[in-house]
């Protein structure tokens, strides 16, 4: 028999990582206040199946309603081994239709033939049809005395809000890591695997909160090792997890090293990893860097011990706004790569801007050179060009001329004046765009990768040019463009023209003695950043 069968929870102790179910459960049993319907809801694995059993054994043992079945009684031993003519199973996904509902509807008519009431646990309940749901209502909400109904479900939002209005719900949480790492460290050595702690580790991190799934693992990696059990058995037996490479891409990014980046990017794809899955791998190594520095106490329920530690201490290097730029950036990469069908550059693409900031054309990464710059940060500037070295004097014998008078040196020049406010300039549409941004996305949403990729091209007085780099984003952007065209006027208190262009922008002459500065030049942005502050 397999190690989850095997291992059970057969009582509502040995019901790991639920705490909050249990209590309140216990409680009702012990004051008698058990309701007709229950929903249990929560990822897959998490318990709500072996809960509702034990619920079951909690209302009809022998020596009940009791919170504490001694699973020995008739009544206790026929639920065990699935006898029991008074505790029915239901398959929802296999019995959906209003057919097998009306015949549902009927047998609860009937009491129990043994026990004290009728149980019946409906697991899967969300996959119910329309019309079985709706045949289903009046019984649920008013079924006979004796009959108590326990619904299932990893997906409550599907089922119809009549239904859920008629049930106790109970929400079933992923169960921790350090709980997942305990419990099979428990079962291991019950079963005289041997396996060390990292192994352990890399089976609950796969197993993403379910320990059904953990079991199912640890069964299996015992198997193909056929000894002693290591992380290096683990990532042989099931392939290497995303999340090792999400956290090399995690260090490269941060440190700034582009190379290694894509290098990692390149043999995750040879390695045969979903890069949608490593992008949510890469959200989630950031996010856990994210938490460390807000409230680290939080990371107890998503990582190991020594992983937490790890994660607190690198974030202590990394400021919260470079970290909430890179979940925006790496989370619009997720959005596109479903439009785009290319998950790999779509990754690429945003670990690229994400490292190479200070070129990076993009609001997102002229506001994170600001707030480097408000914030003391360094950013790289281009090396201001030397002046031509005076050619040298050849020695006379004429008598020895003066040495020259030092030549001045050439003043500041004067700061920008401030734009008038009626002037529609780059430095004002910028400096308005997040307002712009934020109205748009809050009526389309959908629009959030596509302008977070989009760049002002062009502004006049009564126009503004957005430039995408892919048809895609043009596309989208496009087809949207009365929504922005709204929101633009909104912000900004007039009618403006709004265009959509699609390409790189052209490289600027470097040959022209007099061309101006590039607008996302870093002294441009130090002076806009005086521009805002004054």
């Amino acid at each position: 028999m397999s190690l989850y069968r095997t291992w059970r929870p057969l009582t509502f102790a040995s019901l790991v990582g639920q705490d909050a179910v249990v209590r309140t459960l216990t409680t009702a049993i012990e004051t008698g206040r058990l309701a007709h319907a229950y929903l249990f809801s929560g990822p897959r694995g998490s318990g709500k199946t072996s809960a509702a059993k034990i619920l079951a054994r909690c209302i009809e043992c022998e020596l009940g309603p009791t919170a504490t079945p001694d699973n020995t009684c008739a009544n206790c031993t026929a639920i065990l081994e699935g006898t029991a003519f008074d505790v029915v199973e239901i398959d929802a996904a296999s019995n959906r239709g209003i057919d097998e509902i009306r015949a549902l509807r009927d047998a609860v008519k009937f009491p129990p033939s043994v026990m004290r009431s009728k149980v019946y646990i409906i697991d899967e309940a969300h996959m119910l049809t329309k019309e079985g749901a709706n045949a289903f209502l009046k019984t649920l909400e008013e079924p006979p005395p004796h009959v108590v109904f326990i619904l299932a479900t990893t997906a409550p939002e599907s089922l119809p809000p009549t239904i859920l209005s008629r049930c106790q719900r109970y929400a079933f949480r992923r169960i921790p890591i350090e709980t997942m790492i305990r419990r099979m460290r428990e079962i291991a050595d019950a079963e005289g695997i041997i396996i060390d702690d990292g192994a352990l580790g890399a089976i609950a991190y796969r197993a993403d909160g379910g320990l059904r799934d953990a079991l199912t693992m640890l069964e299996q990696v015992a198997a193909f090792g056929a000894g002693r059990v290591d992380v290096t058995t683990v990532e042989a037996a099931f392939g290497q997890t995303g999340r090792a490479f999400a956290l090399a891409l995690r260090d490269d990014s941060l440190s700034g090293d582009a190379a290694s980046a894509l290098r990692t990017i390149d043999d995750a794809s040879d390695a045969g990893s979903d890069m949608p899955g490593l992008i949510r791998a890469l959200i989630a190594e950031f996010r856990h860097l994210l938490v460390a520095r807000v409230n680290p106490e939080l990371l107890s329920r998503d990582l190991a011990a020594d992983d937490a530690a790890a994660a607190q201490a690198r974030a202590q290097s990394v400021t919260q706004a470079r970290l909430v730029r890179a979940l925006r950036l790496f989370g619009d990469a997720l959005g596109a790569a479903r439009n785009s069908g290319n998950a790999r550059l779509e990754l690429e693409t945003a670990m690229l801007r994400f490292i190479l900031q200070t070129e990076d054309p993009s609001l997102d990464a002229l506001a994170a050179r600001v707030t480097a710059i408000e914030g003391g940060a360094p950013v790289a500037v281009a090396p201001a060009p030397r002046a031509a070295a005076p050619a040298p004097v050849p020695a006379a014998k004429a008598e020895p001329v003066a040495a020259p008078a030092p030549a001045p040196v050439p003043a500041a020049p004067p700061p920008q004046a401030v734009t008038p406010a009626g002037a529609l300039t780059p430095a004002k549409v910028r400096s308005l765009w997040s307002n712009v941004r934020a109205r748009a996305e809050s009526e389309k949403p959908s629009l959030a990768a596509s302008l977070g990729r989009a760049t002002i091209d062009a502004v006049t007085d009564d126009s503004i040019t957005l430039r995408t780099p892919d048809q895609i984003s043009g596309q989208t952007l496009k087809a949207s463009l009365e929504t922005l065209k709204h929101a633009v006027d909104a912000v900004l208190g007039r009618p403006i023209d709004l265009r959509v262009i699609v390409g790189a922008a052209p490289a600027a002459s470097e040959s022209a003695p007099d061309a101006e500065m590039p607008e996302e030049h870093p002294d441009d942005v130090a002076r806009y950043a005086f521009d805002r502050l004054l």
